[in-house]
């Protein structure tokens, strides 16, 4: 139901991972139930996805947790690279973020969630006319995952 609204890359790479992770449990593979030593490889998620498309966010979150008791944590490690042209991104559908170099894996990210590197490219440009800020202590902005809009203010 609602939407959920993501700050920072690192946040969003995250939580993009424990999906897959979940989608791991899910599919019973190996090394998925200690969820104390999870791992994720860098282009894991590209079998999966073709697995079954249709898992949801929060089934695949679920599996993670399933037995937990509150108190327990999950840890693991992930390279999971989220590239455009080929992720399409399971959990966030907001992005708040800081301007990002235009040769780093966190504009990568961006630009894969954006949807078009045009789209980027023009974003950019325009920050850049405007005077915006870049990197770590710039301005920030926030985006939508194409065809999802933010909520409406009440």
């Amino acid at each position: 139901g609602k939407s959920l609204v993501v700050v920072g890359t690192t946040s969003s790479r995250t939580l993009e991972s424990l999906y897959w992770l979940g989608m791991k449990r899910l599919r019973g593979l190996p090394n998925s139930d200690n969820v104390k030593e999870l791992e994720l490889g860098q282009f894991e998620w590209i079998p999966l996805s073709v697995a079954d498309p249709s898992v949801s966010p929060v089934s695949a979150l679920n599996a993670l947790i399933d037995g937990m008791a509150d108190h327990e944590t999950i840890s693991g490690v992930t390279s999971l690279m989220i590239t455009p042209n080929s992720y399409k991104f399971k959990v966030i559908e907001h992005l708040i973020t800081n301007f990002h170099a235009p040769d780093s894996t966190l504009m990568l990210l961006v630009s894969a969630f954006v949807g078009k590197q045009s789209s980027i490219t023009r974003i950019y440009e325009d920050a850049q006319r405007k005077g915006y800020r870049f990197l770590s202590y710039g301005d920030a902005c926030i985006f939508s995952r194409p065809g999802i809009e933010l909520p409406a203010e009440k």
